[in-house]
């Protein structure tokens, strides 16, 4: 299937569902404004039935078979306010009763959620003074059949790995060879369904299909997992058709899934940077000036010169430079979601300037570039170098690099070197989750977000949604540098962290929740516009854009509070206008990681970082006269014998130490540390830097030996 017939199929959905909804709110309405008119004079009064709000739980197959809500309106608001309640009806019996808290201005509404489905419903108020009187009556029609279908694969893999990137959730990803289950639920309020059987094939072998019994008995939701045929061979894209069919062969209920498949398997390294383009199937989200939206193929959407690039670890982390992000880097999870640590962002010395200006907008890459500078089994440098603009690609001469850094225990650095005026103002952090299209984000985000870890290892966990009228103690600073470890996804074992030795404040901003017709919808802010669409400004509520577009959910912001630069010149020099002008050139340096590790791992690592070890004893080698950089984390000598000798003075831990050794005379052959020889595992050397894995908590010997250069 061509993407622009998947983007016309997910846009009939919403709408048939739209539609749907609207004909059975008129329905309701028109019962609810008979009923009220026979109660005699009082207010305007509406009951609907609405089957619970899309972007709130429950999600998938556990809203199969579930009650829908029933929301009451009032359009006039007496003073002293009578006490409401609805009442449930079946067959002419009232089943049960809920009070109403109606909240508002005028009209004033409630929301109860139904205990089953009634066959009437009728709401009534008992004034300050008097008996209770019966305002309305809602004749009831359950829903005669629901069902939904959830198709996985049978082993979970990180999309990087299969050479894609945020594939949309309701899609199937299959790489070959790969098994897959279905997984369907129904329920039949019309009457039982004899015999009932759910097939599942792939569009392109409709005789290769499988299938399992259902037992689907009047009123009792029916659930049913089975496997799926196997996938097509040599295919990239697939339709797998889900159908529910009784004995007689007449089916009641179909569903289309979009597959995306891969033949094989894209090669990767166990630790390195490679260049790469990510798939995405998915059409480009595109919004015209007039606020009508069309679509364009991903491919189309950039310079074919421009790659992606993915950064690989041992433990199974993934951090990609990503086109449709528009470069800005993010861990990439195994559960299809992603972090960001954001990037330099500001508001322009001067005005004429359209919307946020931040490197996001740069959906075009204009201006955005990413080159792997180095990649070997020691250590990853990935350079990303990029100018700010607004949303008409209108920039003013500043520019941004950052430099990531990588070793094979899967944690590097940030390096952010900024170029602007010096009056420049900038934002530097941000906590930004990212996840694909027709994703809600209470359906996969963790109500624990994030921990803030201090160095004196008091912890405080933030709850989302957060309020501060519940949690602001938390987000108190206490003048001490803090490790933050965020988690991205419920099911993702392995978190985010960052740490700035010289940030002894907290995020003053913590996003708050979005709420839509009374409802809390999302955690944190969420927003439509990045990645990946295009014509979008920044919005503040949800949209209907969840459905057609990669979105995002941005937890807290240190806002424009930022650390202490770890250089600072200003200089004269030319802004990317080729302008000679004074200009301030800043450098940032954070350890960021994806990683499991408990609270008192992240310790060690925060106050490795905070303090490098101390050399003692050094023979054989010297000092570098800038002899340890925080950039790299890495130690520098000059190596001016075979054999280096030295004693590491932990301050008061090191973790995982490096070593850059320049004037090696040959190969390294042997590592000696605490006098135990190392093994191929425990270190890694490329000629020109050492790693070695390893946790020293007291003074520890050090030795290394060379080979004679060939």
């Amino acid at each position: 299937m061509r993407p622009q017939d998947l983007a016309w199929q997910e846009r009939a959905s919403f709408i048939g569902f739209a539609i749907l909804a609207i004909a059975v709110f008129a329905v309701r309405l028109g019962c609810a404004e008979s009923a009220a008119a026979q109660t005699g004079p009082g207010p305007a009064v509406q009951i609907r039935l609405e089957p619970g709000h899309p972007w709130r739980p429950p999600f998938g197959l556990e809203r199969i078979g579930r009650p829908w809500d029933a929301v009451v309106e009032i359009a006039a608001d007496r003073q002293p306010r009578p006490a409401y309640w609805l009442a449930e009806f079946r067959d002419g019996k009232e089943v049960t009763r809920h009070a109403i808290a109606l909240s508002g201005k005028a009209p004033l509404a409630g929301r109860v959620a139904l205990d089953s489905w009634p066959t009437e419903l009728r709401l009534l108020a008992r004034p300050a003074q008097g008996e209770p009187i019966e305002l309305a009556r809602l004749p009831v029609q359950p829903v005669a059949f629901e069902a939904e279908a959830v198709a996985r694969p049978d082993a979970v893999t990180n999309p990087v790995d299969l050479g894609a990137i945020l594939v949309p959730s309701d899609w199937l990803l299959l790489s070959g060879g790969q098994a897959g289950t279905v997984e369907v639920a129904a329920i039949s309020r019309a009457g039982d369904v004899p015999n009932a059987r759910v097939a599942a094939w792939f569009e392109s072998d409709p005789k290769g299909g499988t299938a399992a019994a259902l037992a689907l008995a009047k009123d009792r939701r029916a659930q049913v997992k089975f496997r799926l045929p196997a996938a097509p061979a040599r295919l990239l894209r697939d339709v797998l058709h889900v159908s529910i069919v009784p004995a007689s062969g007449a089916e009641v209920w179909h569903k289309k899934i979009p597959a995306m498949l891969v033949s094989g398997v894209p090669p990767r390294p166990e630790f390195g940077a490679v260049e790469t383009k990510l798939r995405y199937d998915a059409p480009i989200s595109v919004r015209a000036d007039n606020g009508t939206f069309s679509s364009m193929s991903f491919d189309k959407g950039f310079d074919p010169k421009f790659h992606d690039v993915a950064v690989f670890f041992p433990n199974g982390a993934r951090f990609v430079f990503w086109r449709g992000s528009s470069y800005v880097p993010f861990w990439a999870g195994r559960h299809n979601t992603g972090l960001s640590y954001e990037w330099a962002e500001t508001s322009p010395p001067k005005e004429g300037f359209a919307d946020c200006v931040e490197p996001l907008m740069d959906k075009e890459l204009r201006y955005g570039r990413v080159k792997i500078m180095e990649s070997s089994r020691v250590r990853v440098h990935v350079r990303w170098s990029y100018q700010s603009c607004d949303f008409k690609y209108k920039v003013w001469g500043d520019s941004a690099v950052e430099d990531f850094y990588f070793y094979r225990d899967g944690f590097g650095t940030r390096v952010l070197t900024l170029q602007s005026v010096p009056t420049g103002d900038y934002e530097l952090s941000e906590f930004i989750i990212l996840t694909p299209q027709e994703t809600y984000p209470f359906n996969v985000l963790p109500s624990n977000l994030a921990d803030v870890l201090f160095v004196d290892g008091q912890k405080r966990e933030l709850k989302f949604p957060f309020f501060p009228n519940e949690q602001g103690e938390k987000a108190k600073s206490r003048d001490m540098p803090a490790i933050y470890r965020v988690r991205l996804h419920k099911d993702e074992p392995m978190a985010a962290v960052y740490f700035n030795p010289l940030d002894t404040k907290l995020p003053p901003a913590i996003f708050a929740p979005f709420f839509d017709k009374g409802q809390l919808v999302t955690p944190c802010y969420w927003g439509s516009h990045w990645p990946l669409a295009r014509g979008k400004t920044t919005g503040y509520a949800i949209d209907d854009r969840v459905h057609f577009t990669p979105c995002h959910n941005s937890v807290m912001s240190f806002a424009r509070s930022r650390p202490k630069p770890l250089r600072t010149a200003q200089v004269e020099t030319l802004d990317t206008l080729g302008r000679s002008k004074p200009m301030l050139l800043q450098t940032w340096v954070w350890l960021i990681g994806m990683s499991d590790a408990d609270d008192a791992r992240l310790l060690e690592w925060a106050r490795s970082f905070s303090h490098p070890p101390s050399l003692l004893e050094l023979q054989g080698a010297r000092l570098e006269a800038e002899s340890y950089l925080p950039e790299r984390r890495a130690m520098r000598l000059v190596v001016e014998e075979k054999h280096v000798t030295m004693t590491i003075k932990p301050a008061p831990q090191c973790v995982n130490p490096v070593f850059e050794l320049a004037g090696a005379p040959g190969p390294l052959t042997g590592v000696q540390l605490a006098g135990r020889a190392l093994g191929g595992n425990e270190y890694a050397w490329d000629g020109r830097t050492l790693w070695i894995g390893a946790t020293l908590v007291q003074n520890t010997p050090l030795r290394l030996e060379f080979g004679e250069r060939r």
